[in-house]
Parts: structure tokens; C-alpha cells; sequence
């Protein structure tokens, strides 16, 4: 409880767009008995893998000041691994967003972070692009059942097929495109260990 309290005033003092979120998974079985152990899971998200640290450094401050507090021994144990921001690539997302206008779709290309995703890391790496495509989900908030129901309806058919097209002909441009084409295989090679061309 003191850690979690303390994580909410360190909210204020994280970066903006940080996001923390907590659940006690395991807190005590008896109401008259102090537990010998307790349980939280945390997530922590940010725009950028330079806010994330500090994003952790300020939330283990709080946990460590919970455990000084009582008395208790903290144990952290990470799950997975941090995810990178995601870097759009600005010409493969022009041509995507091209090809989904030709589908009568319409495409607003940003920056801003809206999931998290192992994409992000991939995008450090390589040129990339992470859309999102919508469908009728007759008004149901995501992550729901009804949300879910609407995932092999006509409209969800239709977002596949035009995701899919909008993609190939977006990596179908740039590979004619022999600017974009020197550019995304020189970064490619350079990654390999290839020697750069001269």
C-alpha cells in the first residue's frame, strides 16, 4: 500500500505520456494476519525508451521506500523485455497511406504512440511502418466481447484485404523507386556488416 501510494504522486513527476499501471496479484488470504508475502505486477509505458528508465528509476524508488517503510525485503523480477518507442518511417508511410486512399480509405498518419508492441524495436533497426486499421465494431470499446464479435464480420474482411493490399503496394513502390530502394538496402547492408558504398 505505501508503494502503490507513492507511485501516485510520482505520476506528476514522470514524463509526459508515462503511463503506470499496477494490480496487487497476491495480498494475504486472512484479514487478521500479517501476509508473509505480497504480490504486485507493474506495467510502465512512455513514448521513448530514454522516459522509460526514468519511468523505472522512479517507480523502484517507490517500491524500495514501501519495503524501507515496513520493513520487508523487495524482489523485482522483470517480465519480458522493454519495448522501443516506434519510429515511423515518413516515405513508406506516405505510400501506404497512398495505397489505402486509392482504397477509398482514409489515413492519418502520426508519430504518436498508441500500443505497445515489440514493432517498436524492430523499427530501431529497420525502415518501418506500423498501421492501424479500423472496422465497424458497432460502437464497442476494444478489449471487450462485443468488441471480439465483431472480428469476422464483412467490415473486418474488408480491413484485412485492404491492409494487406495497401502494404504490398507500399513495399511495390518503394522497390521501384531506386532512391528508396538504395536507401533501405544500404541501411540494411550496413547493418550486415556489409562495407558502405562509395
Amino acid at each position: 500500500m505505501i508503494a502503490q501510494t507513492a507511485v501516485a504522486p510520482a505520476r506528476q513527476r514522470l514524463p509526459p505520456r508515462s503511463v503506470v499501471s499496477t494490480i496487487t496479484t497476491e495480498g494475504g488470504s486472512a484479514v487478521n494476519v500479517i501476509p508473509a508475502r505480497t504480490r504486485a505486477t507493474i506495467e510502465m509505458r512512455s513514448p521513448s525508451l530514454d522516459g522509460l528508465r526514468v519511468i523505472q528509476r522512479r517507480v523502484r524508488a517507490c517500491l524500495e521506500a514501501g519495503a524501507l517503510a515496513t520493513g520487508c525485503a523487495l524482489e523485482l523480477t522483470p517480465v519480458g523485455n522493454d519495448f522501443a518507442d516506434l519510429r515511423q518511417d515518413t516515405s513508406l508511410s506516405a505510400f501506404y497511406r497512398d495505397a489505402m486512399i486509392s482504397r477509398g480509405r482514409e489515413v492519418e498518419v502520426t508519430d504518436a504512440a498508441v500500443a505497445s508492441t515489440d514493432m517498436g524495436n524492430v523499427s530501431h533497426l529497420v525502415p518501418s511502418i506500423h498501421p492501424l486499421l479500423g472496422y465497424d465494431v458497432g460502437g464497442a470499446a476494444p478489449h471487450t466481447a462485443a468488441f471480439t464479435d465483431h472480428g469476422t464480420s464483412p467490415s473486418s474482411d474488408r480491413a484485412v484485404l485492404d491492409g494487406a493490399f495497401s502494404l504490398a503496394l507500399a513495399a511495390a513502390r518503394a522497390a521501384r523507386d531506386p532512391a528508396q530502394r538504395a536507401r533501405l538496402t544500404r541501411g540494411a547492408a550496413l547493418r550486415q556488416g556489409s562495407p558502405p558504398e562509395r
